[in-house]
């Protein structure tokens, strides 16, 4: 397979993967976006997952340019690794339509971005000792996971409805 068409898959993989995110985002209901029921609230899960994906699709963490609505640790979700703690204490939250921009912001930039580098160089970060074609499927495997994470929560509430999308297109729109 040629490179030209790795990229279009990919691409498509990735709208794919930001277009769930974006259905669910859509469909938290207010009184579930910061909800302290669980360890990270929903709003901070999904803004790490689009959070990783915007420094994941850039060449470096020195690159790295944040969302101009960013709330200082929130990319942060906890755990046992120093690196995984914020280094500040989370004050706020981003709302859906702040989030949605996120979103957005990411699609309108992913085509230049991810033919930006070749495939085959190195991925850009340290930690990911492999090539950028195995760290953009990294990247879209870590969407769909913090996506279905959400999906499970909300459909623990009682709320249906989360479609499947094959490719870039929305579910129904299926060419």
């Amino acid at each position: 397979m040629e490179n030209s068409k790795i990229y279009e898959v990919l691409i498509s993989q990735y709208h794919a993967a930001l277009g769930m995110l974006r259905d669910v985002v859509e469909k938290v209901p207010n009184d579930e976006w910061n909800t302290n029921e669980y360890h990270n609230p929903n709003w901070q899960l999904i803004y790490h997952t689009i959070w990783s994906a915007r420094l994941y699709l850039g060449g470096s963490h020195d690159v790295y340019k944040p969302f101009e609505k960013a709330i200082a640790g929130a990319e942060s979700l906890g755990g046992d690794q120093e690196w995984e703690n914020a280094e500040v204490e989370v004050i706020g939250q981003n709302s859906k339509s702040e989030l949605l921009e996120f979103i957005s912001e990411i699609e309108e930039n992913l085509e230049r971005q991810v033919k930006e580098l070749p495939l085959d160089s190195p991925s850009g970060f340290e930690w990911y000792p492999y090539t950028r074609f195995e760290l953009h499927l990294n990247t879209i495997r870590h969407i769909q996971h913090h996506t279905a994470q959400i999906i499970e929560r909300l459909k623990e509430k009682g709320i249906k409805g989360f479609p499947w999308w094959i490719d870039s297109n929305k579910p129904g729109e299926w060419v």
